[in-house]
């Protein structure tokens, strides 16, 4: 976590770079630097780097399959769970996978931007508020992209988008059946 915060502090602080707080933003400036920011992180180092912070590498799994091989029943439960994490790496680092991340992650970031539009206090979003004043509503709707699955807007804007419907009814089409 300490590595995805850094990174996306990075790629902020290379995009803002030059802007101030006295800076006003439009709900159209305020959306173009946050989408600036999302491909800046998504094209940083290798094309699924960001795959470590869903999945990171387990070493554990490696000693244990190592150290346990006289146990049929253990090395039994770690060869599939083995496979089934080779499996779901697979998926996660597909080009498919990435451009579903990729348009979710668009589609989170307008659904944020028109929310602060709505609930932009001491101003209007539309007609551009200073960044200073952005900044701590910005962090207040942080929590909210939290919220319990079922009530959480941002996953059902995420759900609504007809690139992950598709993708996940082809991947579930071609699961094998055991």
């Amino acid at each position: 976590m300490p590595s995805l915060i850094s990174n996306m502090q990075a790629a902020a602080q290379e995009v803002l770079k030059g802007k101030h707080l006295r800076d006003f933003f439009s709900s159209s400036v305020l959306h173009e630097a946050a989408m600036q920011i999302l491909d800046r992180f998504m094209s940083m180092e290798s094309p699924c780097y960001w795959l470590d912070y869903l999945m990171p590498a387990d070493n554990r799994l490696n000693k244990l399959a190592t150290s346990s091989r006289s146990d049929d029943t253990i090395l039994s439960y770690v060869s599939k769970f083995d496979q089934l994490m080779t499996e779901t790496r697979a998926v996660l680092s597909s080009a498919g996978f990435g451009s579903v991340a990729e348009i979710s992650l668009k589609a989170v970031l307008g659904g944020l931007i028109e929310d602060m539009g709505v609930q932009a206090e001491g101003g209007s979003l539309a007609s551009g508020m200073p960044l200073a004043k952005l900044l701590p509503r910005i962090v207040q709707m942080c929590p909210h992209l939290l919220d319990e699955p079922s009530k959480n807007r941002f996953i059902q804007i995420i759900q609504s988008v007809p690139e992950v419907e598709l993708f996940f009814t082809l991947l579930y089409a071609n699961l094998p059946t055991s």
